[in-house]
């Protein structure tokens, strides 16, 4: 390897660990791509010919760069914790609708907005929709106010179904008018919502009816 080819190597090397680096750090979607770069970019700086302190500040700078910031870049991107409590009779589709009047300004209890799902599963709160990373936990409450954790239907890990479990989250909107009496979700009075779906067995009832009748039917 030339001096030349050595050279180009090198700053290849670097500009690949700083946008690995970066994608990793502030774009947690970027891992699948951000993840390779960054490797790609560490075994260029190794395999060229430099001093290893120069090799070793690269590598372990950007690793302490994605250590240090990583956990500040997803404390300001995290949305204040949500809780929903749900009848344990409700089975179906909730719909959470945003930056109405009419909402409600959910209590706060150690640190979490409780949102308790009315009986049509629809609720209108007065803030905003944010989007952003979510903490979101789920609950289905007895007569007695007692309240029982649910899991994501699909447990994704080794591929089981949790039963009762909250599946197919989602967000959305319901555009606004326009000026020019069309409508657009780009306008100041479009409308905001989330939804997610509480699973029970009647559910896993249904599905199986229909794998049934589908197998009967080919």
């Amino acid at each position: 390897m030339n001096q030349r080819t050595n050279y180009i190597l090198f700053y290849i090397g670097i500009a690949l660990l700083l946008i690995g680096a970066f994608g990793l750090t502030f774009m947690a979607f970027f891992v699948i791509i951000g993840l390779p770069v960054y490797i790609i970019g560490i075994i260029l700086i190794l395999v060229v010919k430099r001093r290893l302190k120069i090799k070793l500040f690269w590598i372990l700078g950007t690793i302490v760069s994605i250590i240090i910031f990583w956990p500040i870049w997803t404390k300001i991107n995290t949305i204040e914790p949500e809780t929903y409590l749900i009848s344990e009779n409700y089975t179906g589709k909730v719909k959470i609708i945003y930056g109405l009047d009419c909402g409600i300004e959910p209590k706060i209890e150690n640190g979490r907005k409780i949102l308790e799902i009315p009986n049509d599963g629809i609720l209108f709160v007065k803030y905003k929709f944010e989007s952003g990373i979510i903490d979101h936990e789920y609950y289905s409450v007895d007569r007695n106010g007692k309240r029982i954790k649910f899991e994501q239907f699909e447990n994704y890990k080794n591929g089981t179904k949790n039963v009762p479990g909250i599946g197919f989250s989602a967000s959305g909107n319901f555009p606004g008018e326009m000026p020019n009496g069309g409508f657009s979700s780009e306008s100041p009075l479009t409308v905001h919502f989330s939804e997610f779906q509480v699973l029970r067995d009647t559910i896993l009832k249904f599905d199986s009816i229909v794998r049934s009748r589908i197998e009967k039917c080919k």
